[in-house]
């Protein structure tokens, strides 16, 4: 005589829920390691690009007095990448003078930077309504009488986006300084003061 063996319904129930069990492990596992190995490519990718950071040029600085109410500035950027693609965002250039902000920021339109590329920024600067210490103002004073060249810095904040092939990445921020000698005699059309000559800016990313 043969015996039947039949599971209870707490049987069944405590499979199904093992069963369950395993499945949401071997997926939770597969997502893992699909994530880590993204994850993994997108590292390797940029540690064998290691994309450089992008070149800043002040071509010419003009103000247009020495109260430092007015300041335009052309700065040259450049992308040294030979394959990384760069997208600039959230641009801001302002002007400093002796360390104190004596411009409202200037909004620049953002922009793609394909690799070796370079392009022309114009930012013009207005101090007005800018609250300007009393200190500042003097430096600015004794300068002109003394006929001395003023140090001005043209400084742009903003986010930057890597780009290889059709990956972007995350924002990253990242500073532009760029100091302007003004020479109090090389005044130019309108009674402005030009910059000196063209210098290489400092860039942190």
């Amino acid at each position: 005589m043969s015996l039947l063996t039949q599971s209870s319904p707490k049987h069944c129930a405590n499979k199904g829920f093992h069963l369950k069990t395993l499945l949401n492990r071997k997926l939770l596992y597969t997502l893992s390691t699909l994530i880590s190995s993204l994850l993994f490519v997108i590292l390797l990718i940029y540690l064998i690009l290691h994309p450089s950071k992008p070149q800043f040029y002040l071509q010419n600085t003009t103000v247009s007095n020495l109260a430092l109410s007015s300041v335009q500035a052309t700065i040259l950027s450049k992308n040294p990448n030979t394959k990384v693609g760069v997208y600039y965002d959230d641009l801001r250039a302002y002007a400093v003078y002796k360390g104190q902000q004596i411009t409202a920021g200037s909004a620049l339109p953002p922009f793609f930077q394909e690799h070796e590329d370079s392009n022309v920024l114009s930012a013009s600067m207005y101090g007005a309504g800018m609250p300007v210490t009393a200190s500042a103002g003097y430096e600015v004073g004794r300068d002109q009488e003394a006929g001395r060249a003023m140090a001005l810095t043209v400084r742009i904040d903003g986010k930057l986006r890597w780009k290889v092939g059709s990956w972007v990445s995350g924002k990253y921020r990242f500073n532009v300084d760029c100091v302007a000698i003004i020479g109090i005699g090389s005044s130019v059309g309108g009674g402005g003061w030009s910059s000196v000559q063209g210098t290489e800016c400092s860039t942190s990313v």
